[in-house]
Formats: C-alpha cells, sequence, structure tokens
C-alpha cells in the first residue's frame, strides 16, 4: 500500500527506492481539500512517479502549494519534476533556499560528493521558475492558517511547518521509525552541525505544543511534545557519550561510539528488532549522525 490515510483531508504516501532499506522511510504529506492539493515535501526526484500516481488516485486536478521542510534532496528533490505537472503550484520555503530550487547544480554537486551513490538514488533535481518560490508568502489552507517556524539544525535552511493540530516536522527531530517492538528514535545531525542551534529548534517547536507531529522519516505520532523533549534529550546524551570518549581518549570510530550508545540509549532498544536491510540503513545514517556530533567539537 502506496497511500495511507489520516483522515478525509490529510494522506500519507510511501516513496519507495529500488534500493536496499529504503521502503516505508521516505514520506510526502498531502493535504486534501476537494480535487485541490497542499504537499509538504514531495520527495526525491525518484520517487515523483509514485507521488504523481498516488495524487491521480486521490482525485487531484490541482496541487496549490508545496511545503518544504528543508531541501535536501529526500525531501525536496523532485519539487522541480513535480511543478511540471501541477504548474500552478506555488513553493513555500526558507529564504536561502530559493536560489538553491531555482538552479539546483551546486546543491546536485554537494549533494554528489557527500552522499555518492545515495544521491544517484535520489535522482538529479529539476530547476524550478523563481517566481513559482514565494518564500515569506502566508498561506491558508481549508480556511486555516498554516504557520512556517524556522528551525535550523539539521539544516541552516530547515522550517517546520504548523497546521491545526499538527506539525510537519522534517528533521528537527530527527527520525522515528516504526516496528513490530514500537518506535524507534533517532537523531539526524549531519555535519556541519550545531548542537546550541539544534536544539534551541526543538525547544522552540515543543514550546508550540503540538498534539501531533508529521515526521519525514517517518509517520505520525499523537504524543508530539513527549516525542521532542525526547529527541532534545537523546542529542544531549549522544553528545555526552562521544564527550567523554574523546576526553578519555578513547576510540573515536562511529562505528564503536555507535555500539556504546545502542546499549544505553533506550530510545534505539528496537534497532534490533529492525529487518536486516533497515538496520544496515540506520546505522549509515547513525554514524553519519555521530559523524556530526563529533565535529561539532573541534569547532
Amino acid at each position: 500500500m502506496t497511500i495511507h490515510r489520516i483522515n478525509d483531508d490529510l494522506f500519507l504516501v510511501d516513496l519507495d527506492l529500488p534500493r536496499p532499506g529504503f521502503y516505508r522511510f521516505i514520506c510526502s504529506w498531502i493535504l486534501r481539500d476537494g480535487d485541490r492539493a497542499l504537499i509538504v515535501d514531495p520527495g526525491p526526484s525518484a520517487g515523483v512517479g509514485t507521488l504523481l500516481d498516488s495524487l491521480r488516485e486521490l482525485g487531484i486536478n490541482r496541487v496549490d502549494y508545496i511545503l518544504l521542510t528543508h531541501i535536501h534532496l529526500d525531501h525536496a528533490g523532485g519539487c522541480g519534476d513535480l511543478v511540471r505537472s501541477y504548474p500552478d503550484a506555488q513553493i513555500m520555503c526558507h529564504p536561502r533556499a530559493v536560489s538553491h530550487i531555482a538552479d539546483p547544480e551546486r546543491l546536485w554537486k554537494g549533494s554528489l560528493e557527500v552522499l555518492g551513490d545515495l544521491a544517484q538514488a535520489y535522482g538529479q533535481p529539476a530547476p524550478v521558475n523563481e517566481d513559482k518560490i514565494r518564500p515569506d508568502s502566508p498561506v491558508v489552507w481549508n480556511r486555516s492558517p498554516i504557520i512556517s517556524v524556522e528551525t535550523p539544525g539539521h539544516a541552516v535552511h530547515h522550517l517546520c511547518f504548523f497546521y491545526k493540530d499538527l506539525v510537519f516536522a522534517g528533521e528537527v527531530a530527527g527520525a522515528s521509525i516504526p516496528t513490530d517492538n514500537g518506535p524507534y528514535l533517532r537523531p539526524a545531525t549531519p555535519p556541519p552541525f550545531r548542537p546550541d542551534i539544534a536544539l534551541r529548534s526543538i525547544s522552540l517547536v515543543a514550546e508550540m505544543k503540538p498534539p501531533i507531529i508529521c515526521y519525514g522519516h517517518y509517520g505520525l505520532r499523537e504524543n508530539a511534545t513527549e516525542l521532542l523533549h525526547m529527541a532534545h534529550d537523546q542529542i544531549q546524551f549522544w553528545l555526552s557519550v562521544i564527550k567523554e570518549r574523546q576526553d578519555k581518549g578513547l576510540d573515536t570510530d562511529e562505528g564503536d561510539i555507535f555500539g556504546e550508545i545502542l546499549t544505553k540509549d533506550p530510545r534505539l532498544s528496537s534497532f534490533h528488532h529492525l529487518d536486516p536491510e533497515t538496520r544496515e540503513r540506520e546505522l549509515y545514517f547513525c554514524k553519519n549522525a555521530i559523524k556530526g556530533m563529533a565535529g561539532s567539537f573541534e569547532r
């Protein structure tokens, strides 16, 4: 099943990739009003075909807005391709993201350098005419405002969007992956990482007390404030483990650090219940998060 109906107006679309472990991981959110839609994070270019099929299945004839929590390839790489099919769509993003959406060449080259074949799996983003990008414009959807809040940390151009009792959180609070043994929570703190900025952003979202959080990775949870506090505490705990190892002159290999964290962080208790391919994917992202945190002590 690709489309998950949350209620009459809200849908989650799985944007699975033909890559081991990359299923039920990347998603796009659709808010529907009749035959019109608003989309939060269209996902990678490689997933646009799936998203377009889902929009047709839901009877969507017009996309009014595309909201981007941030412009990493797995969240926004498909934006240009989507606009080709829905040319009336207006794109809402952080002001610092505008130039990269209009001309994604530098973003693509940087992604290839950092992610390698994973960037290739996400696909190359297509450019968008800059007149379709409205970084500072207010949005009202179905007679309710959508409030954007700057939440740097995972990325300098990260936003969270608040709508009614929902917050579309991107990766401000990391990833929360559903498992057969309960949710699995981990940070998303790639280098370069500034802990003070990231923690402040999580606290800001928590202070707004959203009842429901919609993750980019992955799904909807109803204990939003609790999860935000958990994400805040988890970053602080991982930082303390890394700093202690550095102070003691212990091995700072990301894999070894993760091994220690895995034995001590109860939020990762479901790691061993993940299937092998998903574990391999999560090991990659956890080591990347540790790399970002470790680098923050070297500033």
